[in-house]
């Protein structure tokens, strides 16, 4: 027997419910301004600066290839992952109304959010919902937090679901009427959201897949499942068609980029499906939990439906548990994507707000019920909107110029063409985006495979490399300094942000100098000040005989003077409060000759405070050893004096410290006085100097 059919809402109910969707309205359209000035990315910021970057270049470059740049791998620029219709579309609106790419980026995500809603306005029409009584899922829609903060990301998310709804709507008209102007607006819809985005619109094929077979089912005894079929056939195959010719495409464009290797389809398979073991995997279930917890909605407003699909949701139960499956399904058949991306759900969630808004009409169709649902919606609208302000405000509210210190900085010393060399960021877009430079980003496991970095640095002959940047132990990187020093790069970082180092242009040295008293960088200092001197005396030993008269001056305070010496850093010798001070960073060695008797050295040290003063999660130096050696025929070194300076752990040792050993020399000869690393061999932020004169009488 059918189910009685719902009488029509009232003039006052449809009046109520246009109050809640212009209440939503306004509290989405208030949310997504939020922050509207700031030019940071908050949320996935790296995954956003990637799409923004690609979007940057295009605008830059003044054409809109299909094999668009993302220049962050190196040569050839094009690492295409979805087509870039969205990143077209940013430029265009950029272009037209002079905004940024990423002001421009929100605006584009924010239309295809709200063009999403008339496609379930659509697809609740075709499940004999009225238009008055379709406003609840429109209104959780709009007051989702998740999409409230990503809902003006600068991603292709929201265009994705923008044409994968519109196809689920129009695949669903198609089948109800058999009119050829909705085939084509599924197909439409369904090319550009396989074009778009593959995943999400796997995501829509569920629902339609369970549709397809329960026609196809019912029609196998009178014979319509051959028309059933071909009807199916037409809104299906072209769309499929196209997006496994996109995935080929770009594949290859990608295999022509010796680093892109790792971004191939079929590289790409266990990362994008999941492996056994990460299906099965509590850790990454836990992960999926948390995103689903805390950043979908306030999970305790979904308790109290469940009720109502038992009651009064029971006449609609099927169309509820058709949108719970299909926002179940990817959550399960991609662990990874949905285990690490909160934003993969803005591909799914909708499809929740579906079966939910569904038991809200359920019960605005029971004057039974019709006070509850009245309620329960008044109840997820607050709920929800104080989800958003209590726990996404706080992260989008703050007003920034964008990047760090560390991207103005490379920024300010290197020059809009250059390409940038980063490691150990993996492939992370931000320092690119921010700074607006192309970029050979080495990741780690491709860092140590010195052929795949030759052959990525062989692409970019003709290219000026501008910088090296890298996170971490810069010296575990020396086989690609010194390559990238065959190429005009310095072999010493000369400025440091956080646990970040910069190398520039040796022929930027003047400038970089010039420019040093009124750097002013967030959290960007000098890295060595041994690496600023000016001129070059390369890593090794330098005879007195071989220097010209501006290295010799660099020893001007040294008497005798040394007969050679060797640096792992440049020299340099500054002025300091009225004396001369020479950088001694280890390794330094000063050889001298003096006659044989008795002798006293006489010098003093001092570190740079900037040696033993660090922020939170950093190493400060860990001393200096000193150490005085007389030399014998055949290299044999005998020591005669050796102390270690730790400024760290001896406050006494933070200001000037006066050394004056005494020894004798049975005949004419060699010493050599030594600065090396402290106990444990690391040479990290070893900034001592010898402060004022050196003189053996």
């Amino acid at each position: 027997m059918a189910s009685p059919v719902p009488a029509a809402p009232s003039p006052r109910e449809t009046r109520v419910g246009l109050i809640f969707l212009a209440l939503a309205v306004a509290f989405n359209v208030w949310g997504e301004s939020v922050g509207w000035q700031s030019k940071n990315l908050p949320g996935m910021e790296f995954r956003q600066a990637q799409t923004a970057l690609s979007a940057y270049f295009i605008q830059q470059d003044g054409n809109f290839p299909i094999a668009y740049p993302t220049p962050v791998l190196g040569k050839p620029w094009s690492v295409p992952m979805e087509f870039p219709l969205y990143q077209w579309t940013v430029v265009a609106v950029s272009d037209t109304t002079g905004l940024g790419i990423t002001k421009s980026g929100r605006l584009v995500s924010i239309v295809c959010l709200y063009l999403t809603l008339p496609a379930l306005f659509v697809l609740l029409g075709q499940w004999g919902v009225p238009p008055g009584r379709r406003w609840p899922v429109l209104v959780l829609v709009l007051t989702c937090p998740l999409y409230i903060f990503y809902g003006r990301a600068v991603l292709i998310e929201t265009m994705a679901l923008m044409f994968a709804v519109w196809y689920w709507a129009g695949f669903a008209a198609v089948m109800a009427t058999r009119r050829i102007g909705w085939l084509i607006v599924a197909n439409l819809a369904g090319i550009a959201a396989g074009l778009g985005k593959v995943t999400t619109l796997l995501v829509y094929l569920v629902p339609m897949a369970i549709d397809a077979v329960g026609r196809l089912w019912a029609a196998r005894r009178d014979g319509r499942w051959v028309r059933e079929l071909a009807w199916i056939a037409a809104a299906v195959v072209l769309p499929l068609a196209v997006a496994a010719w996109w995935v080929s495409y770009s594949d290859a464009i990608k295999a022509r980029n010796p680093m892109a290797d790792f971004l191939l389809s079929g590289n790409l398979r266990d990362f994008n499906l999941g492996s056994w073991a990460a299906h099965v995997s509590p850790a990454l279930w836990a992960m999926r939990w948390h995103l689903i917890r805390d950043e979908l909605t306030w999970l305790p407003l979904l308790v109290p439906w469940f009720a109502v699909a038992f009651l009064p949701g029971r006449a609609r139960l099927r169309r509820v548990v058709i949108a719970l499956i299909t926002f179940a399904v990817p959550i399960t058949a991609f662990p990874i994507l949905y285990g690490y991306h909160d934003y993969y759900y803005l591909a799914n969630t909708v499809a929740l707000w579906l079966g939910i808004g569904l038991l809200a009409t359920s019960c605005l169709e029971h004057p039974r019920w019709r006070a509850a649902g009245w309620a329960l919606m008044a109840v997820m609208l607050a709920g929800q909107a104080a989800r958003y302000v209590i726990h996404d405000y706080p992260n989008q509210h703050p007003v920034s110029f964008g990047g760090s210190g560390l991207t103005e900085a490379v920024r300010a010393f290197t020059r809009p063409g250059d390409v940038v060399v980063i490691a150990g960021e993996d492939w992370n877009s931000m320092i690119s985006f921010y700074s607006r430079r192309r970029s050979l980003m080495l990741r780690e496991n491709a860092e140590t495979d010195l052929t795949k970095v030759d052959a990525a640095l062989r692409e970019l002959e003709g290219e000026r490399i501008g910088a090296f940047v890298v996170t971490g132990d810069w010296r575990a990187r020396k086989e690609i300094i010194w390559r990238l020093g065959e190429r005009g790069l310095a072999v010493q970082p000369w400025l440091h942000w956080h646990d970040s180092w910069i190398f520039l242009r040796e022929d930027r040295r003047r400038d970089f100098l010039r420019q040093r008293p009124t750097m002013v960088y967030d959290k960007v200092v000098l890295a060595e000040p041994a690496a600023l001197a000016p001129g070059k005396l390369g890593a090794g030993w330098h005879p007195w005989s071989e220097m010209t008269e501006d290295k010799r001056a660099l020893f001007v305070t040294f008497t005798p003077a040394p007969v050679r010496y060797y640096n792992t850093f440049e020299p340099v010798l500054e002025d300091f409060e009225g004396q001369k001070q020479f950088g001694a960073h280890p390794w330094t060695r000063l050889v001298f000759h003096l006659p044989k008797g008795t002798h006293r050295a006489h010098f003093a040290v001092a570190f740079n405070s900037g040696a033993y003063h660090v922020p939170a999660g950093q190493d400060p130096t860990d001393g200096v050893e000193i150490v005085l050696n007389r030399l014998e025929a055949g290299g044999t070194r005998i020591p005669l004096y050796s102390r270690i300076v730790n400024p760290t752990a001896n406050p006494a040792e933070r200001g000037v410290v006066p050394i004056d050993p005494a020894f004798t020399l049975p005949q004419d000869g060699e010493v050599e006085l030594v600065f090396g690393p402290g106990p444990r061999n690391q040479d990290t932020r070893d900034w001592i100097y010898l402060r004022g004169p050196l003189r053996f009488d």
